[in-house]
């Protein structure tokens, strides 16, 4: 390697560290003071850096918001969903979605909570990043949608169910649970609420994806 690819990389180097301290600051501080209250030269003090890195770095605090969201989104969707979906499909497939989400919100300390801190003031408070929330729900509620999908094809649950509503009851109730654990997370215990869903929804589509079943056989059979 020569003398300039070595500076390269290592400039590239202390640029990616400089990038991940300043979204580990910011981080931290929306998690204990939302985003509101959080300024670029607060985050910019925490990290370390000037104020000017940190514009340099992502532009606007909006900016670094939304990359912050994504690092939240890739945590979920790339190091835990994808594991534990492998060789899972239909129902099981929906209900391990959800543990997993619930699993990524307790187990990313502080980002879990300051993605949620922004998820609420993204609603009314802070409407430069609420088209970064919205997306980020529709997204979900797609995957949902297309996980739901799957099991109906499969006649695990049935097919007049409305694939959107149930989408969005199921995205309900992670989202619910979620700000539960994140407000009061010593009077709930996560696993027991787990154990409860998957009770729930597979009680609640085994006698309708059995009448579909049978429906099926009995119109093959005319």
């Amino acid at each position: 390697m020569t003398t300039a690819a070595k500076k390269s990389d290592l400039r590239k180097a202390r640029s990616q560290r400089s990038s991940k301290r300043l979204l580990d600051a910011a981080t931290e501080l929306i998690a204990q003071q939302g985003y509101s209250a959080t300024s670029i030269a607060q985050i910019a003090r925490k990290a370390g850096y000037s104020h000017g890195l940190v514009s340099q770095r992502f532009g606007s605090k909006s900016d670094l918001i939304q990359t912050l969201a994504r690092e939240f989104q890739s945590y979920f969707a790339i190091d835990r969903l994808e594991p534990a979906l492998k060789k899972r499909s239909g129902l099981d497939a929906l209900i391990v979605m959800i543990e997993t989400y619930l699993d990524a919100v307790a187990g990313s300390g502080t980002l879990g909570r300051a993605y949620y801190e922004l998820f609420g003031e993204s609603i009314v408070l802070v409407p430069e990043i609420h088209e970064t929330f919205v997306k980020a729900d529709r997204n979900f509620r797609d995957l949902l949608m297309k996980t739901i999908r799957s099991a109906i094809e499969i006649d695990e649950i049935a097919p007049e169910v409305d694939v959107h509503a149930l989408a969005s009851v199921v995205l309900a109730i992670i989202r619910g649970t979620s700000m539960q654990w994140l407000l009061d997370g010593g009077s709930i215990e996560l696993t027991a609420i787990k154990r409860e869903i998957r009770r729930v929804l597979e009680m609640g589509f085994a006698r309708t994806a059995a009448a579909a079943r049978s429906m099926r056989v009995s119109r093959a059979k005319r």
